[in-house]
């Protein structure tokens, strides 16, 4: 049965029948017992007050009954921002371009802001890493910030649109939407996955302070608390950037040798993990910042 011929109340009756509870223990102190069979039958719809109530019963949160009554199937915006999120960094093409392709999908039959904010970053993303500088992807990330700065309030995917668009923001301004994001961010921190907020956050900061020699301490301190929280949850690929940039700090302060030894030890799992985008683009910017070439690198 599929969620579109599959009631609410029908949903509502599956897992009560399979928590093994019966009517009474679930209208008792709720509703009655001609209420709960007019839901299950879905002759009434249930009022919001009434679904958490029994949810409560079934020690169940909304999101996982949402999910169960989808057919065990996130639905089509959940599954973008799990894509989203999956993507990690500019080089991954192949699933940016397969999720820029799922989006032009979807607003096609429905418009609607928060897929085509994604859509943007998206195309922001892939024009960064063709010209590799972010003038032209502030472009395109405009009309995501004309739309949010407007609001009084962040939500969960605000906070992930305006982590991943920081470059947009001039030198003045993006300290003062950092700290912003970070107020947020903290009133997440006991939701689902706000660790993977906190780490883009500080890596992308960081990113954004490549350039400007003066803030490297700074740079440094973001990078560190990135690769501390994606450790925690084993977030491979960005550990792996974090530490490539924390050794071209090293190169920077002038400790050369030790900056060598992390930087290839980097691209080694790099290379393991088969992750070549990714590990070409970094030695590219390897090359760049010490002036060595390829082979001396190994």
């Amino acid at each position: 049965m599929t969620r579109e011929n599959k009631s609410l109340g029908h949903t509502l009756k599956e897992i009560r029948i399979n928590c093994n509870l019966k009517e009474r223990d679930v209208y008792e102190t709720i509703m009655s017992r001609a209420h709960l069979y007019q839901i299950e039958k879905n002759q009434q719809m249930p009022s919001w007050g009434i679904v958490t109530s029994i949810l409560q019963k079934f020690t169940m949160s909304l999101a996982e009954f949402e999910y169960i009554h989808n057919n065990y199937q996130l639905d089509s915006i959940q599954q973008v921002i799990q894509d989203f999120k999956a993507i990690k960094t500019s080089t991954n093409s192949h699933a940016i371009n397969a999720l820029i392709e799922k989006i032009n999908s979807l607003i096609k039959n429905e418009k609607n802001d928060f897929l085509m904010d994604v859509f943007y970053v998206l195309k922001a993303l892939n024009t960064f890493q063709q010209e590799q500088n972010f003038k032209r992807s502030r472009e395109i990330v405009k009309p995501v910030w004309n739309r949010l700065e407007k609001k009084d309030a962040w939500f969960y995917n605000d906070l992930l649109l305006i982590t991943n668009i920081l470059y947009a923001f001039d030198d003045l301004t993006i300290q003062h939407i950092f700290e912003r994001l970070l107020v947020y961010i903290n009133k997440y921190k006991n939701f689902n996955t706000s660790k993977e907020l906190y780490i883009n956050i500080h890596y992308n900061y960081a990113i954004c302070l490549r350039n400007t020699t003066t803030e490297i301490d700074k740079m440094e301190i973001n990078l560190k608390k990135s690769k501390e929280a994606a450790n925690q949850i084993n977030d491979v690929i960005t550990v792996l950037s974090c530490r490539y940039y924390l050794a071209e700090i090293l190169w920077h302060k002038g400790n050369k040798e030790k900056a060598m030894e992390e930087v290839k030890q980097v691209f080694t799992v790099l290379k393991i993990l088969e992750e070549s985008e990714l590990l070409i683009d970094k030695q590219n910017d390897w090359i760049e910042v010490s002036g060595m070439s390829l082979e001396n690198i190994f």
